[in-house]
């Protein structure tokens, strides 16, 4: 993919498809290659940079991610909830703050032209810290879906951690192992449900301020249920 500004645009195009993602601010646009042609003048495009995509970095962090969960629960002890909340309450807000990091980290990455926006909201009644990743949409495939991925990397590091020099703290870390789960059930729009349908070629529909919080209450209740049913078996 190759990547250009045009005036207060970003634009990335695929060589392949021949599409071109177009981000302006935080509003970000798919265009075909005759309406692209219609709306911008090529002669005023300013080369950026080449992106190309790369599989390995992808395959690593999946294969990290199931390691640790596969060797957490023979290990670990794993439960939804225990006495030990507190303790298990602030290893869990320090992976918040790790989560959120390696998104930055790897979307300054990989997009160098991305701006950087942390927010807050409530899905249904839990309370969720966010990085907005849209300006993943300028990248390839691979890249994107390392993206979403990379805040669960960072946790399951940190586990991994754990686990070879502070296994003291392994029993501790369920709040973490619970939010990873949490985080690749389908029926929640997080980091496993993004990365999922970018390996589908498709791409999440924007909602407005109303719908998706309709939409994030509906999944959150729905989330509620599935964990707990989870918890009471």
């Amino acid at each position: 993919m190759k990547v250009y500004r045009y005036d207060d645009y970003i634009i990335s195009q695929d060589e392949n498809t021949k599409n071109s993602i177009v981000a302006q601010g935080y509003n970000f646009y798919k265009v075909d290659k005759a309406t692209f042609e219609e709306l911008f003048e090529y002669d005023k495009m300013e080369y950026i940079r080449s992106i190309s995509d790369n599989y390995c970095g992808t395959i690593i962090m999946v294969c990290t991610i199931l390691y640790t969960m596969i060797m957490y629960f023979i290990i670990g002890d794993f439960t939804l909830i225990n006495a030990d909340i507190i303790p298990a309450t602030l290893i869990l807000l320090f992976n918040v703050f790790l989560h959120e990091m390696g998104h930055i980290i790897f979307l300054k990455l990989y997009c160098k032209e991305s701006k950087i926006k942390v927010g807050f909201k409530f899905v249904f009644i839990y309370p969720a810290f966010y990085v907005d990743t849209s300006y993943s949409y300028l990248l390839p495939k691979y890249k994107r879906i390392a993206i979403y991925l990379a805040g669960n990397f960072m946790n399951c590091l940190f586990i991994l951690i754990v686990s070879l020099g502070f296994s003291e703290i392994l029993p501790y870390c369920y709040l973490v192992v619970s939010n990873l789960l949490i985080n690749f059930i389908p029926i929640v729009k997080s980091d496993g449900y993004y990365a999922f349908i970018t390996l589908l070629n498709r791409t999440n529909k924007k909602l407005d301020e109303k719908q998706e919080a309709i939409d994030d209450f509906v999944r959150g209740l729905v989330m509620f249920v599935v964990l707990s049913i989870l918890s009471i078996i």
